[in-house]
């Protein structure tokens, strides 16, 4: 990995994981140089882009940063939640990559990945696909899927079998990823998800 992806990367780990997430940005980025490996994106872009997307969520109240996963939370709600977090990790994004001397035409690039990295309809770029790509990848990740069955017992919502059928839809979802790559990892993860937890 280049030095400059890990200056980035100490630089932000101080803001990472902060949604009961631990693991989340080390995932991520591991998905991200996955993706790279046959999708030839820009690593430049994709991978600072990848490290730094949920750095905004340091900037908001627990409280507030996790009303992301409510589901009793209205739509509009959580959209809000959403704006906030891109927001915030846009400017957190701008000082750090400011900060090693980032090429400023690939900043602009980084931050308008991450300024709508859970919120824009559609695709602008393979370098904003692979990156929201690796971030999706993470739901059916071994240590996504504990995450996020922690926060629903925590709840009291259901078991993530009463999920993986609309995990599954989704994956399948015409748009829901930008490459097909991506959507094969994610159904093979689920299946292994699944099978470790019949075992």
């Amino acid at each position: 990995m280049k030095e400059i992806f890990n200056r980035i990367w100490e630089l932000a780990l101080p803001y990472q994981d902060k949604r009961d997430d631990t693991g989340h940005a080390e995932v991520t980025t591991r998905f991200a140089w996955k993706l790279l490996e046959t999708e030839n994106g820009d690593e430049d872009v994709v991978i600072p882009a990848i490290m730094l997307h949920d750095i905004g969520y340091s900037q908001l109240t627990k409280e507030r940063r996790l009303q992301v996963f409510d589901q009793k939370l209205s739509k509009e709600e959580r959209f809000k939640v959403q704006m906030e977090h891109q927001n915030e990790s846009v400017k957190l994004a701008r000082v750090i990559l400011g900060e090693v001397n980032y090429p400023p035409k690939l900043i602009e690039e980084i931050l308008e990945i991450i300024s709508q990295h859970d919120s824009r309809e559609g695709f602008i770029s393979k370098n904003e696909g692979l990156v929201r790509d690796a971030d999706k990848l993470s739901r059916t990740s071994r240590e996504g899927m504990a995450a996020g069955e922690a926060r629903r017992k925590a709840k009291g919502e259901p078991a993530e079998e009463s999920r993986w059928k609309k995990m599954e839809e989704n994956i399948n979802k015409k748009g829901y990823f930008y490459s097909d790559r991506a959507r094969q990892i994610a159904l093979a993860d689920l299946k292994q998800r699944i099978e470790e937890a019949k075992t």
